[in-house]
């Protein structure tokens, strides 16, 4: 759903892939009036990323692009021009926020800088967002998402202690990077004047991570180890074990719940040895051995029983849905929102988090086709004759 809080803020995005068109999609999920470009004839890279609709790769039909480009107009233009570039500029004089994803050396060799670019507007707010930040000595380099969580420490919590590292089942970074963008966008708007905002992919991670560690280092001198489906040094059990049609996450961080779960289990007689009445004991250094003792009982019991009697007792167990559990929970269904086009039909995407009073809350506009609004933008609002239009198309500017 769309919100009117930003009506009236008008955001130029120069955004491939997901960081720069997500941080653009928070600020139009909120009204703000969000003009994406995009190379003429080839468009944002997540078009050729699936997955597509009826599995036949199509530039219009990325459940990515569709997804990642609600709520926004798009424009072609060739920033390689020198008509393309003051194109940009009339834009931006225009605009209160500027926000992309070029790499440094893009921006560099394009003219884009902050400095040339405020020429055009003085009071421009410019987002960033680059994979190691536009200084430092990592700032010429070139990344993708698993190389960013790797160097900002994620990788090295994910997985089981006796195996190699893993990274994020799917691709995180840009979308944290995104929503550090959007954040600070909306408060330097706030501060007023110009600023230029430099985001790094790879401390929107670092940070995320290396925080609890940092304290974890200082006031306990250790640094943390990987844990496979267990917690760390953590009552058992709070992990994730096998239930009869799938996996269940098991806790029970309050003794009065493991009690109950004990109980529920029928007073197992392995959990009256001695050596587990110390549960974070247990979870250290005997987890393997439990967890075989406690999925003896969770296999002969569905996703669906084991929640009816942790709500009926009050422990907190909780099924591992997968996506088609997940859009089906009725508990959810205010939260899928079906965008219509012409050429896909009504496609359900998630909308915002989050519910605001006193809102009206409006139905979200799908992603424009490439180049879709050209004529609306360049004429309408840069006052470009059709005419020119027709010209800027036929040199391949636009």
């Amino acid at each position: 759903m769309t919100y009117s809080l930003l009506q009236g803020l008008r955001v130029v995005e120069l955004g491939e892939s997901v960081s720069a068109p997500y941080c653009a999609k928070l600020l139009a999920d909120m009204g703000a009036e969000v003009v994406k470009i995009e190379r003429p004839g080839v468009g944002d890279q997540a078009r050729e990323y699936g997955p597509f609709l009826n599995d036949q790769p199509h530039l219009e039909r990325s459940g990515l692009f569709l997804y990642l480009n609600t709520n926004k107009q798009g424009v072609t233009l060739d920033l390689e021009t020198p008509t393309g570039r003051e194109i940009l500029g009339g834009m931006l004089a225009q605009s209160q926020v500027f926000v992309h994803n070029l790499h440094p050396t893009e921006m560099d060799r394009l003219g884009l800088g902050y400095e040339n670019l405020r020429a055009h507007n003085g009071q421009l707010v410019m987002a960033s967002i680059t994979p190691f930040g536009l200084t430092g000595p990592y700032r010429d380099y070139k990344a993708y998402d698993i190389n960013l969580a790797a160097a900002g420490g994620i990788c090295e919590g994910l997985g089981s202690p006796d195996r190699e590292p893993l990274t994020f089942g799917t691709p995180e970074v840009g979308y944290f990077a995104a929503m550090a963008a959007a954040s600070s966008i909306v408060i330097a708007l706030l501060a007023g004047g110009g600023q230029h905002i430099d985001i790094a992919e790879v401390e929107a991670m670092a940070g995320i991570y290396n925080g609890p560690e940092a304290l974890m280092a200082v006031y306990q001198w250790r640094m943390t180890r990987r844990t496979g489906h267990h917690a760390l040094d953590f009552p058992y059990p709070n992990c994730i074990l096998r239930c009869k049609d799938g996996y269940i996450f098991v806790g029970s961080p309050e003794g009065r719940q493991w009690r109950k779960l004990l109980e529920i289990m029928g007073d197992p007689e392995w959990a009256k040895e001695p050596r587990f009445r110390n549960r974070t004991t247990m979870n250290n250094e005997y987890a393997d051995e439990v967890d075989g003792y406690m999925e003896e009982w969770l296999l002969q019991r569905t996703k669906a029983e084991l929640l009816a009697l942790a709500l009926e007792h009050r422990v907190p167990l909780a099924p591992v849905r997968d996506f088609g559990e997940v859009r089906n929970d009725e508990s959810l269904a205010d939260q899928f929102v079906a965008v219509d086009r012409p050429d896909t039909g009504p496609v359900s995407f998630a909308g915002p988090p989050y519910n605001l009073s006193g809102q009206e809350a409006m139905p979200p506009r799908p992603a424009p086709l490439l180049g879709q609004h050209n004529a609306d933008i360049y004429c309408g609002r840069l006052g470009y004759t059709k005419e020119e239009l027709v010209k800027l198309y036929q040199t391949g500017i636009i």
